[in-house]
């Protein structure tokens, strides 16, 4: 039997007062599906760094060159392209304005899986 996904992890990033940039989420096995803002975030756009060594991030982008992103509003959660994230352990979110105070965002993952 084929399963896509087994398992699922939230991870809490924050990003401080004045900031646009969150720590980052140690994924590890799990690929980035989702997150959840908080009711009182101030961006009305989020992209998305990536890294393989949790040191050096990069702005993710798709295969026609688009950041990968989304227009949000605050307090809702949103799903987000399973493939557009495979293989980036480490994942930070980037709020498009600098945040009014401390947020915290819950990132959701889910394992990946091969043929069983």
């Amino acid at each position: 039997m084929t399963s896509l996904t087994q398992g699922k992890e939230y991870h809490d990033v924050v990003i401080s007062s004045s900031g646009t940039v969150s720590t980052a989420a140690s994924l590890n096995d799990f690929t980035l599906c989702g997150f959840i803002l908080p009711a009182a975030f101030t961006g009305a756009a989020v992209t998305f760094q990536g890294s393989v060594d949790n040191v050096t991030f990069s702005t993710i982008y798709d295969s026609s060159d688009a950041a990968i992103g989304a227009t949000v509003t605050q307090g809702r959660a949103y799903s987000l392209n399973l493939i557009d994230f495979l293989g980036y352990p480490y994942i930070k979110i980037v709020s498009g304005s600098a945040e009014g105070a401390e947020r915290t965002i819950q990132l959701l993952s889910v394992r990946s899986l091969n043929n069983r």
